[in-house]
Parts: structure tokens; sequence; C-alpha cells
């Protein structure tokens, strides 16, 4: 029996899911609507399950991308 290592995804690939840039990822942490990453060496990571839930939060919001 072997158990799945969920995808962790990087800070571009968030960029690219969500369409939105580097500065409101860090803005959506610092307010806690977005997970903290995981550390790896000195990248960061986001677990596939917390990215999708902040994804389908912020699609339900209609709220802005921080895009301007």
């Amino acid at each position: 029996m072997t158990e799945q290592v969920e995808r962790r995804l990087t800070i571009k690939e968030l960029r690219e899911l969500g369409n939105v840039s580097h500065t409101f990822i860090y803005r959506e942490i610092k307010a806690g609507r977005l997970a903290q990453p995981e550390k790896w060496g000195r990248s960061s990571r986001w677990k596939e399950s917390d990215v999708k839930a902040w994804l389908a939060k912020f699609d339900n919001q209609g709220g802005d991308n921080g895009q301007h």
C-alpha cells in the first residue's frame, strides 16, 4: 500500500493559476486568506489542496485579482 504525496506548487504556479501578482499572494498570506508556504530549502511551496481552497474562495467572492 503506497501513500500518495500531495503536489506542492511554486509561487510561479500560484501566479499563473490565480492570474495574480507576487505581491497579491503575500498580502493574502498576511491577511490569513492563503496558507503559509512550506519552505523547501530556499524556495516556498504551497500544498495544492490549500491553493485550490483559496482559489475557490477567491472565485466565490468575485474579488479583485491584484492585477491593476
